[in-house]
């Protein structure tokens, strides 16, 4: 669906219209969404306010180049803005894992203010690119821009649910002048932030390791998998990325699955709410 009104108000529309598809009136029992880059959070926030909280997997459209080229299809549209979702009823069972898959270091802080939801201002009241220097070491050129985006696939920022069991990873996008960072999902001010640690071994291992976690989440075995894999934690792969392909290969065995590499992934962990992040990993189990 194009996004007609705000985002929230989107997310309202396209539940009727897809409720009003599937010839129901009751939720399903869990839906699979895509959105481009930029208001993900509105729209899940406009879809719960009519469903409920209903689990949920996907992730955002992406492009070759982060070029803002993203595009939505479904069965009767293309748009560049908008959102599209695919609800599912039966059960026949369905099982989500939900990681970025990094190690939490010891600095992390509150961030004191954040402009426009997704413009990291200040970490405990430094700005947050000095303060994210001052965690990594990273040089004034490393921060530079673009070239955050690429050096942050190994230190990203992440966020904590309020248990504890899930933390979002936060990929900082673009150094500032104004030594603010753009991030790639919302922020909210009053909150702890934590800087996060991996590797490209790391990134590699994750994803068969992710495989057998929804599997054993699932209890049974599926009858296919759906993998929502970070294009950014794809670029920072770069040319291993066959080694990616080998261990789904592995953890998959004869069970199909369909692997897409996205500028943002959705999922949820136990009983916390759904949730939109970066640099992580969407895996999806479904029963026979």
């Amino acid at each position: 669906m194009a996004k007609a009104g705000t985002a929230r108000e989107t997310g309202h529309k396209v539940v009727e219209a897809a409720l009003k598809k599937a010839g129901k009136t009751e939720a399903p029992d869990y839906f699979y969404m895509v959105a481009p880059p930029g208001e993900e959070e509105f729209y899940i926030k406009g879809i719960t306010e009519v469903i409920g909280r209903v689990p949920f997997f996907g992730g955002s459209a992406a492009d070759n180049a982060i070029a803002g080229e993203w595009l939505l299809y479904t069965d009767e549209m293309v748009t560049a803005d908008g959102v599209a979702v695919a609800f599912f009823y039966g059960d026949t069972g369905f099982a989500n894992e939900y990681t970025g898959a990094y190690e939490e270091t010891e600095y992390a802080g509150i961030i004191t203010k954040v402009d426009n939801y997704r413009t990291l201002a200040e970490i405990d009241g430094v700005p947050a690119l000095k303060k994210y220097q001052e965690w990594t070491g990273a040089s004034d050129e490393q921060v530079a821009g673009g070239n955050l985006l690429a050096y942050s696939i190994t230190a990203p920022l992440g966020v904590k649910d309020p248990l504890g069991d899930l933390v979002a990873i936060r990929h900082p996008m673009n150094g500032n002048e104004d030594k603010t960072i753009a991030v790639g999902n919302n922020l909210a001010e009053n909150t702890a932030i934590i800087l996060m640690k991996g590797s490209v071994d790391g990134l590699i291992a994750s994803t068969g390791k992710a495989v057998a976690k929804v599997t054993d989440k699932l209890g049974k075995a599926p009858a296919a998998y759906h993998l929502v894999h970070c294009g950014g934690r794809r670029a920072g792969i770069d040319a291993r990325i066959d080694e990616v392909a080998a261990e789904l290969k592995k953890a998959a065995g004869d069970v199909p699955f369909i692997c897409e590499f996205t500028f943002g992934e959705y999922g949820f962990e136990d009983d916390g709410r759904n949730t939109c992040g970066g640099l992580m990993l969407s895996f999806t189990a479904f029963g026979k």
